[in-house]
């Protein structure tokens, strides 16, 4: 998806959930701010998944399902939100995508066992930068709105579509999703999930 493609979703999103552009846009600026030197160029996404095949673990994945899965069989595992915190105690994904709902002793701790965070900057979770991000080390920051000095937008509006055009994006030859269920929610998290099944259709990714 090209930037002016999502830039057409955004803009529906906006006015979907009420959100403000400006405070997405104040988010990246502080996450930018507190991980100046921490930001990591978005090469290292392209050396890790580029022709390899990935597994893309999402939020309603099972515990029966993880079991029967003692390891995946793709190459690379790329886990999204809270995903992570049912995969943590069997293993490490290579790549972590989230907003930071997760706690910050999970993130810090996949950080030293040499998983790539891939932290998302929004107008709901500044404070959630504020306390992740100064405890880090290196990561890679993104938005949903405009991209700047290492603050990236690669489109995709929740942790799980994000993670799924990133292995996309970054040359994935087999990407399979695992975990991704857009009915069983209610309330805001399920109009979430409808706008996120839409993004991944456009990318033809479901």
């Amino acid at each position: 998806m090209e930037l002016e493609d999502w830039y057409k979703f955004y803009d529906k999103i906006l006015e979907d959930f009420g959100f403000s552009r400006e405070k997405d846009e104040e988010a990246a600026k502080i996450m930018h701010e507190l991980g100046k030197y921490k930001l990591l160029d978005y090469t290292i996404l392209e050396k890790t998944i580029k022709n390899k095949s990935v597994a893309v673990v999402g939020g309603a994945i099972e515990k029966s399902e993880l079991e029967f899965n003692e390891e995946f069989n793709e190459d690379v595992i790329i886990t999204s939100g809270k995903a992570v915190v049912k995969l943590i105690n069997k293993m490490t994904p290579q790549i972590h995508v989230t907003d930071m709902e997760e706690d910050d002793k999970i993130l810090v701790n996949l950080e030293k066992k040499g998983c790539i965070l891939v932290l998302h900057a929004h107008g709901d979770n500044i404070d959630r930068i504020r306390s992740v991000v100064l405890k880090l080390t290196k990561f890679i920051g993104t938005t949903q709105s405009k991209p700047f000095n290492k603050i990236y937008n690669f489109t995709g509006f929740t942790d799980g579509d994000r993670a799924a055009i990133i292995a996309k994006r970054f040359g994935a030859k087999k990407i399979k999703l695992y975990g991704f269920d857009f009915e069983r929610a209610e309330g805001i998290k399920k109009k979430k999930l409808k706008w996120a099944k839409k993004i991944l259709e456009f990318e033809g990714l479901i």
